[in-house]
């Protein structure tokens, strides 16, 4: 899976600017995914995570198109924002915050400061 991010000089000083990046083909769809991620956070800090089965009163709640709801989903999990993991427990697939985003740009930075001190 692959994701393409804008970088530009501006330096993504927040949230809402770090998503900008990543949504930069339609960044009204920016504002709806840190409600989705504030969300997912929230659940994944309860009892009852967020099923992925949910959806459709997510996107019922929200006024969103599946299509929307969908593409969303599909870029913030490709940009290891989220992940989806099957809980044995309930028989049910959740998503959760995950740190794969983090340490991705954490291997890129080490990339590139070893290259500037060789």
């Amino acid at each position: 899976m692959s994701l393409k991010i804008e970088v530009t000089e501006k330096t993504p000083q927040n949230l809402d600017d770090l998503l900008l990046t990543i949504f930069w083909k339609e960044p009204e769809v920016a504002k709806i995914a840190i409600d989705f991620l504030k969300t997912i956070k929230e659940w994944s800090r309860s009892e009852t995570p967020y099923t992925v089965d949910q959806w459709k009163q997510y996107i019922t709640r929200h006024d969103l198109t599946q299509s929307t709801y969908h593409n969303m989903l599909k870029r913030l999990r490709r940009a290891g924002m989220i992940e989806k993991v099957y809980n044995k427990g309930s028989g049910k697939h959740e998503l959760r915050p995950s740190k794969n985003f983090s340490d991705v740009l954490a291997s890129m930075h080490a990339v590139w400061d070893d290259y500037l001190k060789s």
